[in-house]
């Protein structure tokens, strides 16, 4: 490679390693735009105890839901409420039970919606987009929350709305508070999106969601909640002023006359219950939701006198249910080991086979290189033995040749002796 060439690669290189460097930097920063304007442009917020409070409701069977419709087919026939204009949502969240009297219709909720509306701006603290002291058209955050669920003031909810939906209309930040309720988009009615209508599937739903993700997710909702009304709704008769409840109240009167009521919140009894009432032209509507509040807290207060006795019940049968997943995957486990045994054994037969005749042909290889050394060590014993007997038979050969001799010469000296003497 030439000078020319050489530096051309430089060139090149140099050009590879500025661009690798550019795309470095300027990645987070496309990064982070996006994320902003993501935040900025909408209030999609993750849903991440999602999964937990759906593993928290209903289904357990403690509530007697039998029991439960009774009781409430009986108190509106007796206080002459027509059974379509209101709606009960109940959860004993002990045990996460539920239990709903026309709890997918639809009602008016008057100022309940702001408690979605103002868990979504909870939401926004507790994920760091926003500071309890963070201003919002000139008033802190906190303060503003106390304005809208403790003293429910209109003007400050439209302020928020507005400053959640963006000019963009209600129905996006509405979209959002879908997910407290963990409902199928197939059960909302199109007055959910259009105009804020709730059921009581929905809100109580959203309180749950309220409840166990708490102060950690929804800081200053409950606080704020406890405050509100002290002497109304729920808390109307003198035997629920010795309970704390963080509660919410709405109403409206429509263009055709119609009266919508509703309360919704959480009783702290000794295990909390969530209760939501929607009615709509209801008479006395405030003493009939107050004695609806009392219903459920004493049916409440009978079902925490059998949960221990539950719980240990609940303990024994997950407990079984465990010893015997466990007992059903071991026995999985040893039908599996026995069939692959079963399947390897072929193989292994096959494998031992040829191990045998590995070692019969080493053994035969063996033996014939034994033999080969035993014989070629007999032939160099013979050999030997062979030579030696020929260097033996030649030695004997001379010897004798030599005594001949020795003896001719003797026997000539003495005949040259004698042929002397005679002489």
């Amino acid at each position: 490679m030439n000078k020319r060439q050489r530096t051309g690669w430089r060139i090149w290189l140099s050009l590879l390693l500025c661009m690798a460097v550019f795309a470095s930097a300027a990645l987070p920063a496309w990064a982070d735009e996006s994320d902003v304007a993501g935040v900025e442009g909408g209030i999609e917020i993750t849903d991440e105890y999602a999964a937990e409070v759906a593993s928290m409701r209903g289904g357990s069977g403690f509530v007697d839901k039998t029991q439960l419709q009774m009781m409430v087919e009986k108190f509106i026939k007796e206080r002459g409420i027509n059974p379509k204009n209101i709606g009960i949502g109940f959860c004993y969240t002990a045990t996460g039970d539920e239990f709903f009297y026309n709890g997918d219709t639809w009602f008016y909720p008057g100022s309940v919606y702001k408690v979605p509306l103002m868990m979504l701006m909870a939401e926004k603290v507790s994920s760091g987009q926003l500071e309890p002291d963070s201003e919002i058209m000139g008033m802190k955050l906190s303060q503003i929350e106390e304005y809208i669920l403790t003293y429910s003031n209109n003007d400050w909810a439209h302020n928020i709305r507005k400053y959640l939906h963006e000019g963009a209309g209600d129905a996006v930040w509405r979209e959002s508070a879908k997910a407290y309720a963990n409902m199928p988009d197939g059960l909302f009615d199109p007055d959910y999106l259009d105009y804020g209508y709730q059921s009581p599937q929905y809100i109580t739903r959203t309180l749950e969601t309220l409840y166990y993700g708490g102060e950690e997710r929804f800081p200053n909702i409950i606080p704020c909640l406890l405050k509100a009304n002290p002497v109304n709704y729920f808390r109307l008769s003198d035997q629920m002023q010795q309970y704390d409840i963080a509660q919410k109240y709405g109403s409206f009167v429509d263009n055709s006359n119609r009266n919508w009521n509703c309360t919704v919140g959480i009783i702290y009894t000794e295990n909390p219950i969530i209760l939501s009432v929607l009615t709509v032209d209801v008479d006395k509507w405030e003493k009939n939701v107050s004695d609806l509040a009392v219903m459920f807290t004493e049916y409440a207060e009978g079902l925490d006198g059998k949960l221990a006795d539950y719980r240990a019940a609940e303990a024994a049968r997950e407990a079984e249910e465990a010893a015997a997943a466990q007992a059903a995957e071991e026995a999985r486990l040893a039908q599996e080991a026995e069939k692959a045994a079963q399947q390897t054994a072929p193989d292994q037969q096959s494998a031992v086979a040829v191990k045998e005749r590995k070692m019969n042909t080493a053994t035969v290889a063996i033996i014939v290189a034994v033999a080969a050394a035993v014989v070629v060590a007999a032939l160099a014993i013979i050999t030997a033995r062979e030579k030696k007997r020929r260097r033996y038979e030649e030695f004997r050969r001379r010897f004798e040749e030599e005594l001949r001799f020795e003896e001719e010469q003797i026997a000539e000296a003495r005949q040259r002796n004698a042929d002397r003497r005679d002489r």
